[in-house]
């Protein structure tokens, strides 16, 4: 009887960790990406492949109170190399206007061993308007083909916050 209690109490537990890390998402909020462009390096063909990305970022305010996320536009750009290509996170121009004063917005480009596909995570963090300050993390993995001669689109996604 004991044993079954605790492991009741464990498996609570257990659940109760696994729930606060899991990423939360609001369905209506989106956010736009414009003008997107990734691709790699064309050139010699025994030299390194490299890869680039340019997009803008933004999203409209959304919530209120405690839970409000403030608007935000940014500018991203990087480059990839390795193999498979990757890169450190690059901070993103941000238009201080549109954004919280403590907001940054850092995109990176993720591995992906088969180079057909660009791989770009892109987040936005801010601090929250409640008193405790926490740092939010809202994110998303764009997994686009690499360009060839395609022109930039734009397109939109829901992020996920990151608990």
């Amino acid at each position: 009887m004991r044993f079954t209690a605790i492991l009741s109490l464990a498996t609570a537990t257990a659940a109760t960790i696994q729930e606060s890390a899991v990423a939360s998402s609001a369905e209506e909020y989106i956010w736009q990406i414009d003008k997107w462009q990734a691709g790699q390096s064309h050139g010699h063909p025994e030299a390194p492949v490299t890869g680039w990305y340019n997009f803008n970022v933004s999203a409209a305010e959304y919530g209120e109170g405690p839970t409000r996320i403030p608007a935000f536009h940014g500018q991203c750009e990087g480059y990839a190399d390795g193999k498979p290509l990757s890169s450190n996170y690059t901070n993103c121009r941000l238009d201080i206007s549109d954004s919280a004063a403590d907001a940054t917005v850092i995109s990176r480009v993720l591995p992906d061993p088969d180079f057909q596909q660009a791989h770009i995570t892109v987040h936005y963090l801010f601090n929250a308007t409640n008193e405790s300050k926490t740092r939010r993390n809202f994110t998303i993995v764009i997994v686009e083909d690499w360009a060839r001669e395609r022109p930039p689109h734009n397109f939109t996604v829901t992020p996920e916050e990151i608990l």
